[in-house]
């Protein structure tokens, strides 16, 4: 703590204009309201990440996620006295994405089936453009586990758990957590070569991010 305020000292002094954003070091909790005194919380913001990718669930359903959205979050807003943002998270349901936690590996067990795609062609010239190995069994060097590997050309998706209909609930429920409970949230990542669920512009265009009439969706 007294590092961040050392450094938002700093910044305050350069141009205190600018705002001060600290992440929490995913300690979600109120522990970080004895940081600074009630009266200086001007031009402060908490930043948190928030992934359900992460949170285990043997039997998960749509409206878990969606309760884990606003429970968590409005919690955070009842108890943590700065401002929020989110400023990373996903509509990812589980780790299956290509490398997701390192380079043919993955730190974390897969909880549900993942889906396989065709694995990306280079965008590279021609001249440049040269490809893997697409008829290999697995594709190495291999990590401290094959959870998260090439198989036969094709890499792995996110869950098959949920279809585009439970993930559309799911990033309807959490738009609608967000504008409620925090300052302002940042979807991970812009864009990406395989996974919808982790790209802001691939979801935005699915329409899972788009926000809808929420009596309509609540009714349906």
């Amino acid at each position: 703590m007294q590092f961040y305020r050392d450094a938002r000292n700093l910044v305050r002094e350069a141009n205190p204009e600018l705002y001060f954003v600290f992440q929490n070091a995913f300690d979600f909790s109120d522990s970080w309201n004895d940081m600074l005194p009630d009266d200086d919380l001007d031009h402060v913001i908490m930043d948190a990440h928030y992934y359900q990718a992460w949170t285990p669930r043997s039997q998960g359903s749509k409206e878990s996620y969606c309760d884990d959205y606003r429970t968590t979050l409005q919690t955070a807003r009842e108890t943590i006295k700065y401002d929020i943002w989110v400023g990373e998270w996903s509509l990812a349901t589980d780790v299956c994405a290509l490398w997701l936690g390192g380079f043919n590996d993955n730190n974390t067990p897969l909880y549900y089936d993942c889906q396989w795609t065709e694995c990306p062609y280079s965008y590279l010239p021609e001249e440049f453009a040269v490809d893997f190995d697409r008829t290999a069994a697995e594709l190495g060097p291999f990590g401290s586990n094959k959870r998260s590997i090439i198989k036969e050309g094709m890499c792995p998706l996110d869950s098959a758990w949920f279809d585009d209909d439970a993930v559309n609930y799911i990033g309807q429920c959490a738009i609608e957590a967000f504008d409620d409970n925090v300052a302002g949230h940042f979807l991970w990542t812009f864009r990406n070569e395989l996974e919808p669920r982790w790209s802001y512009k691939l979801a935005y265009d699915a329409g899972w991010i788009k926000h809808q009439d929420s009596v309509k969706f609540l009714q349906n």
